[in-house]
C-alpha cells in the first residue's frame, strides 16, 4: 500500500497579469530589490552630483570671471592715476610757468607805471610842464625793454597808439584781429575800462616768425593821463619746455607699462581722442592699430566709449590680432586720464578672463566626478549590507513554501539589532513553528492513512466475503476438498 502525502507547492513560474503576457515580476538582472536599490543611489547621487558640478562650475567660473575683471579693473585704476600724475607734472609746470610769467609781468610794468607817477608828481610841485611829462613818459615807455626783445605800449582807451614799438600796431587798432580772429584790442580796453588791470590771452606771430603762437599780454590803466599800458611775451617757450617734459613722461611711462603685469598678455596704452597712440609699452610696436582694419576698429571703439568724467571704467569686446597674429575676442577697458585727452586703454584676451575660472571649474567638476564614484561605491556597499537582510527572508520564504526551509538560515540577518532583525527573528520563529506543525500534521495523516487502510481492507474482505461469487467459490473449495479426500483413500493391494 502506498501512503498519501500531502500535496506541496514547487517552484512554478508566476501567474501571468491579466494581460497574459507572463509573470508580473520577470526573473530580469534588474529586477532584484538590491539591484533596484543601487540604481537608485546611483541615479540620486548622479544626480545631485552632476547638478552640484553644473553650479559649482557656474558659480565658480563666474567668480574667477569676475574676480579677473576685478584685478584688471584695479589694475587699470592703478595705472590711470600712474598717468595723472605724469600728467599732472606737466601740467603744474605750465600753469607754474604761466603764473610765474603773468608775476613778472605785472612786476615790470608796475616798475614803469611807478616812473610815469613821478613824472605826474613832478608836474604838480610844476618841477616840469605836463607836456613834457608826457614826452618823458613816452620815451620812457618806449625805452623800457627786457629779455630779448620784449617791449611796453601805450594806447587811448579807443585803441589809438600812443607809443608802440611794433610798426603793425601803429594807429587805430580797435578792429584789429589775431590769426584766430580775435579783437584782442578791444579786450585791452575792456580790462583798462572796467577793472583797471589784468590779463589778456591771444595769438600772435613773432618777428620773422610764419607760425602764431600763443601770447599774453598784461594791461594796466594809468587814469591820470588815460593810458592803457601793457606789454605781452609769447609763451611757446612755456609750450616747448612742457612737450619736452611731456616727452620724456611718455618715455617713461612706455617704460612703466611694460612692467606692469595683470595678466599673462594684457597690457596698457594711451591714446588721443583721435584714436593716436600717444603711449605705447616699451616692449610693444602697437603700429597696428593705426595700419589694420581691426586696429582702428579697436581704437574707435575704445574713443567712442571713454566716459565723459574721470572715474568711472567703461568696458567694449573687440577682435584683435594683438598676439600670435590671428583675430580673436579682446576685452577693453577704457578712461578718461584727468582733465586732458588722454585716453588710458588696457587690454587683455578674453580667453584669459575665464581661464582660471575654467580651470577651477575643471577641477570642481573631477572632484565631484571622484566624490560621486566614491558615493556609488558606499552606496553599494550600504545597499547589500540593507538588502542581503531582505534577500534572506525572500529565500527563507521560498524554501519555506517548498518544504525545505532551515531556520538556521536566518540567523545571520535575526542577529542584526535593527528591524531588519527583528522582522528576521519573528519569520525564523514563525517558520520553525510552521516547520514543526506541518512535520506533526504529516506524521499524523501517516497514522490516520494506515488506520483508514486496515479499515478499508476489512470493508472490502466482509463485501467478498459476503458475495454470491464468494460463497460460490466457497462451496467449490469444499467439494474439492471432499473430492480430495476420497481420492487419497488408500486401496488394498490384490
Amino acid at each position: 500500500m502506498t501512503t498519501p502525502t500531502p500535496p506541496t507547492q514547487t517552484g512554478t513560474p508566476a501567474a501571468p497579469d491579466a494581460s497574459g503576457r507572463g509573470p508580473l515580476l520577470p526573473n530580469l538582472r534588474f529586477a532584484s530589490l538590491s539591484a533596484r536599490l543601487a540604481m537608485l543611489l546611483g541615479v540620486l547621487l548622479a544626480s545631485s552630483a552632476v547638478a552640484t558640478a553644473i553650479f559649482s562650475a557656474v558659480s565658480v567660473g563666474q567668480n574667477e570671471t569676475t574676480n579677473s575683471r576685478q584685478t584688471t579693473a584695479n589694475a587699470h585704476e592703478s595705472t590711470r592715476l600712474l598717468v595723472d600724475q605724469a600728467n599732472a607734472d606737466v601740467e603744474r609746470y605750465r600753469v607754474e610757468a604761466l603764473a610765474t610769467r603773468k608775476i613778472e609781468l605785472k612786476n615790470l610794468t608796475m616798475a614803469l607805471v611807478a616812473g610815469l607817477d613821478r613824472l605826474r608828481l613832478s608836474t604838480q610841485r610844476g618841477e616840469i610842464s605836463d607836456a613834457a611829462a608826457h614826452a618823458a613818459g613816452e620815451k620812457l615807455v618806449y625805452d623800457y625793454r627786457y629779455g630779448s626783445d620784449n617791449y611796453f605800449f601805450a594806447f587811448t582807451p579807443a585803441m589809438v597808439s600812443i607809443v608802440e614799438p611794433n610798426p603793425t600796431f601803429r594807429g587805430d587798432c580797435w578792429n584789429y584781429k589775431d590769426k584766430n580772429g580775435k579783437l584782442f584790442f578791444q579786450d585791452f580796453a575792456k580790462v583798462a575800462l572796467g577793472p583797471g588791470e589784468g590779463y589778456v590771452d591771444y595769438v600772435g606771430t613773432r618777428a620773422g616768425a610764419t607760425v602764431p603762437a600763443d601770447k599774453i599780454s598784461f594791461i594796466y590803466y594809468f587814469a591820470p593821463w588815460k593810458w592803457v599800458i601793457g606789454t605781452g611775451v609769447y609763451l611757446d617757450d612755456i609750450a616747448t619746455e612742457a612737450a619736452a617734459r611731456l616727452e620724456a613722461d611718455k618715455k617713461s611711462l612706455g617704460s612703466t607699462l611694460a612692467k606692469i603685469v595683470f595678466s599673462d598678455t594684457g597690457f596698457f596704452f594711451v591714446l588721443d581722442r583721435d584714436g593716436k597712440v600717444l603711449v605705447a609699452p616699451e616692449n610693444r610696436s602697437l603700429t597696428s592699430l593705426v595700419d589694420t582694419a581691426w586696429g582702428k576698429s579697436l581704437t574707435s571703439a575704445a574713443v567712442a566709449a571713454v566716459p565723459k568724467t574721470q572715474g568711472p571704467i567703461a568696458h567694449v569686446q573687440a577682435d584683435a590680432a594683438l598676439r600670435d597674429g590671428h583675430l580673436e575676442p579682446w576685452s577693453v577697458d577704457v578712461s578718461k586720464v584727468s582733465a586732458t585727452d588722454w585716453i588710458l586703454v588696457s587690454v587683455v584676451p578674453a580667453a584669459e578672463l575665464t581661464q582660471a575660472g575654467t580651470s577651477l571649474a575643471t577641477r570642481q567638476i573631477i572632484l565631484e566626478t571622484v566624490v560621486l564614484l566614491l558615493g556609488l561605491g558606499i552606496g553599494l556597499l550600504a545597499s547589500r549590507r540593507i538588502v542581503r537582510p531582505v534577500q534572506d527572508l525572500t529565500h527563507a520564504a521560498t524554501a519555506l513554501s517548498e518544504n525545505r526551509f532551515e531556520p538556521t538560515s536566518l540567523d545571520h540577518a535575526a542577529a542584526r539589532g535593527d528591524e531588519v532583525g527583528t522582522l528576521a527573528r519573528a519569520f525564523q520563529r514563525m517558520g520553525a513553528e510552521v516547520v514543526a506543525r506541518e512535520r506533526k500534521l504529516r506524521e499524523q495523516l501517516t497514522k490516520l492513512s494506515v488506520v483508514i487502510d486496515h479499515k478499508k481492507v476489512e470493508r472490502d474482505l466482509g463485501e467478498i466475503v459476503e458475495s454470491d461469487f464468494f460463497h460460490d467459490l466457497e462451496a467449490r473449495a469444499a467439494a474439492l476438498r471432499e473430492r480430495g479426500t476420497s481420492d487419497t483413500v488408500v486401496e488394498p493391494d490384490s
